[in-house]
C-alpha cells in the first residue's frame, strides 16, 4: 500500500503518463517516455536538466574509474581495493575525496532537476530519481561513516519523500543516540552502525532533539514532519469513525481507516484498535510533541519556520555551499532537501501555521 503523504510522480511517460512499454532517457537516466515521438516533443523542456545530469554523471564516473585504478603501491597500499579496504573510513583516504565530491554533485544535480518541486510549491519529483539519489547517499555514508560531507542531513528528507517514514525515524534516532555518544569510536568498524530498527516514532522527542542551539535542524525538522503525519493520520481515523457513526462492522471500519493512513500508523494495528478516547489521547500527545519540536527549531534557527511558511520552494532553490548554525543559509539548505516531503503532505504546513498563530 502506498503512503498517502507521498507526492512524487510515479514512473510514467513524461508527456502522456503512460505506464507500460516505457523507455528510459539514456542521457539523464531519470525520466521515461512511451516512445521516440514523445521524447522528441519533450526535448525542449527536458534538455537543460538532462544535459546537467549527464555531465555530472560523467564526472562522477571518471573519478570512480580513477579511484578503482589506483596503483597498489605506497605506504597505504590501497590499490584497486580501496572500496573494500577503506569502507567506513573513506574520507581518510585522501585519494577518495574528489570521487566523493563528484558523486555528491551528481546526486545533488539529479535532485535539483528531477527530485523536487517546480518553483511554484508543487511537487514534480520523480520517484525513480529520488530512489536513485537515496541509494547513492546511503552507500556514501557506508563508505565514510564520519560523513565529512554532511550527507546525513539530506537522507531523512528523501526517505520521507518516498513514504519510508520508519526508516527515516530509525536513521535519525541512531544519530541522536549511538551517534551522539562521546564514546562512539568512528574509526572502529566493529561497533554497530545505523542499526536501529523499528523504533517507536510515537515516543516523546529525544533530549538530543530539544537542545536548542547547535541542533541538527535537518533531523529535527524531519522528526517534526513524521509527527505531523502521525497527527494527520490519527485525525483521519477519528473523523472517519465519526462519519461512519457505527453504521458498519468495526473490522470494516478499521480496514477503511488502515487505507487512509501512512506507513507509521499503518504498521501499528494496536493504534487502529484504540477506542475514541484513546485516539483523542494520542492526538493530544502528538500535538504536544510537535509543539516541543517546533519550539526547539525556532530557538536554534529563527529563520527556518518563517521561510517554510512563507515560500518553501523559493527558499529551497537557494542552496548555499556553506552555512553557520542558526543562519538563514542553514535554513535554506535544510528546506531545499526537505520541502518536497513537506509539500507532499497535505495539511502539514497548516499544522505548523497553527502553531505559529497560537504561540
Amino acid at each position: 500500500m502506498s503512503a498517502p503523504h507521498t507526492g512524487l510522480l510515479p514512473r510514467g511517460c513524461e508527456v502522456c503518463s503512460k505506464k507500460e512499454g516505457l523507455l528510459r532517457c539514456s542521457g539523464c537516466q531519470s525520466v521515461w517516455y512511451c516512445g521516440r515521438d514523445h521524447q522528441v516533443a519533450d526535448r525542449p523542456i527536458h534538455k537543460t536538466g538532462c544535459v546537467a545530469v549527464k555531465k555530472a554523471r560523467a564526472a562522477y564516473e571518471r573519478e570512480d574509474a580513477k579511484l578503482r585504478n589506483l596503483p597498489d603501491e605506497g605506504e597505504r597500499g590501497w590499490g584497486p581495493d580501496a572500496f573494500e579496504k577503506g569502507a567506513g573510513r573513506f574520507w581518510g583516504i585522501v585519494e577518495t575525496r574528489d570521487y566523493m565530491r563528484a558523486r555528491h554533485h551528481f546526486v545533488d544535480t539529479v535532485l535539483l532537476f528531477f527530485g523536487g518541486t517546480n518553483g511554484e510549491n508543487r511537487v514534480v519529483g520523480r520517484v525513480d530519481a529520488v530512489r536513485l539519489a537515496l541509494d547513492h547517499l546511503l552507500d556514501m555514508i557506508r563508505l565514510s561513516r564520519g560523513d565529512n560531507m554532511g550527507i546525513r542531513h539530506i537522507v531523512p528528507g528523501l526517505y520521507l519523500a518516498l513514504g519510508r517514514d520508519q526508516e527515516a525515524y530509525d536513521f535519525m534516532k541512531w544519530y541522536a543516540t549511538t551517534g551522539a555518544s562521546s564514546t562512539y569510536d568512528w574509526g572502529n568498524m566493529g561497533p554497530g552502525f545505523l542499526d536501529v530498527e523499528g523504533a517507536d516514532a510515537l515516543e516523546a522527542p529525544l533530549e538530543h532533539w530539544l537542545r536548542g542551539r547547535f541542533l541538527q535542524v535537518s533531523h529535527v525538522a524531519a522528526v517534526t514532519l513524521i509527527k505531523v503525519r502521525v497527527l494527520l493520520d490519527l485525525q483521519a481515523i477519528q473523523n472517519s469513525r465519526t462519519a461512519l457513526g457505527g453504521t458498519i462492522p468495526t473490522e470494516i471500519t478499521d480496514d477503511i481507516c488502515g487505507k487512509l493512513v501512512s506507513s507509521i500508523v499503518a504498521s501499528r494495528p494496536d493504534i487502529l484498535r484504540n477506542d475514541a478516547q484513546q485516539i483523542q489521547g494520542l492526538i493530544q500527545r502528538t500535538k504536544d510533541h510537535i509543539r516541543q519540536l517546533y519550539e526547539s527549531i525556532k530557538k536554534s534557527n529563527p529563520h527556518f519556520w518563517e521561510l517554510m511558511l512563507d515560500d518553501p520552494d523559493a527558499a529551497g532553490m537557494n542552496r548555499p555551499n556553506m552555512f553557520s548554525p542558526g543562519s538563514k543559509e542553514e535554513a535554506c539548505l535544510t528546506i531545499g532537501y526537505s520541502c518536497t516531503s513537506w509539500l507532499a503532505t497535505k495539511g502539514a504546513i497548516d499544522v505548523i501555521r497553527g502553531l505559529k498563530e497560537t504561540a
